[in-house]
């Protein structure tokens, strides 16, 4: 799987003969990461597929440790800045959640790749010199969705539920595409998140008897 990269302006190459830039060196170490796994991806196996010496790939990363964490704070800042700004935005929390599940589907579906290696791969043991960090991420992200939810139940468009479990319910159900998506397959993102929004939204909304 040897890779020639054209320079991007702006980009630093990692290697002058060979001209691969960064931007190769992570989609590349991505794509080792998911298909052998992170313990399982040595820095040889990377520079090999890029077709450069192993030496040059430490002119831009330290270990291989601090190349999983870029590609983990990439997917959660992805997720992360489209959930602060749905949540900021002026419309019923059916309709936040509606947009969540929305941008959340289609952020995994389109970077299948970074999203199977930041949830799959991301272990305390995998992580451990930035896992503080992830976990505040994680937990940042969390807080939105509970307080969509929160926000429902306080204006009675949602029952009674404990936010918490229902937002671990819908992550949940959001972050196993991982496991089963094909982007050729017979299902759209936006259909998948269709149907994802209408089976929850169908769990936790008040029904006119109960209000």
């Amino acid at each position: 799987m040897g890779i020639v990269a054209g320079n991007v302006a702006g980009e630093r190459p990692l290697d002058e003969a060979k001209n691969v830039t960064e931007r190769e060196l992570f989609r590349v170490s991505t794509q080792l990461f998911k298909e052998k796994g992170y313990r399982g991806t040595s820095m040889r196996d990377i520079s090999a597929a890029l077709v450069i010496k192993t030496s040059s790939i430490y002119h831009y990363i330290n270990s291989k440790e601090e190349l999983l964490k870029k590609i983990a704070l990439k997917g959660m800042n992805m997720l992360l800045d489209a959930g602060k700004r749905i949540s900021a935005e002026q419309i019923s929390p059916a309709e936040k959640l509606q947009k969540l599940v929305e941008s959340h589907t289609k952020l995994i579906c389109e970077n299948l790749d970074l999203f199977t290696v930041t949830l799959r791969e991301l272990t305390p043991s995998n992580a451990a010199s930035f896992w503080e960090e992830i976990v505040d991420h994680r937990d940042q992200y969390e807080k939105i969705v509970r307080g969509i939810i929160s926000e429902g139940k306080k204006l009675g468009a949602f029952r009674e539920i404990d936010e918490r479990m229902a937002g671990f319910a819908l992550l949940g159900m959001i972050n196993w595409i991982i496991r089963w998506y094909n982007p050729g397959g017979s299902k759209s993102p936006a259909e998948i998140a269709a149907l994802w929004f209408e089976i929850f939204i169908g769990g936790i909304k008040r029904a006119p008897a109960d209000k």
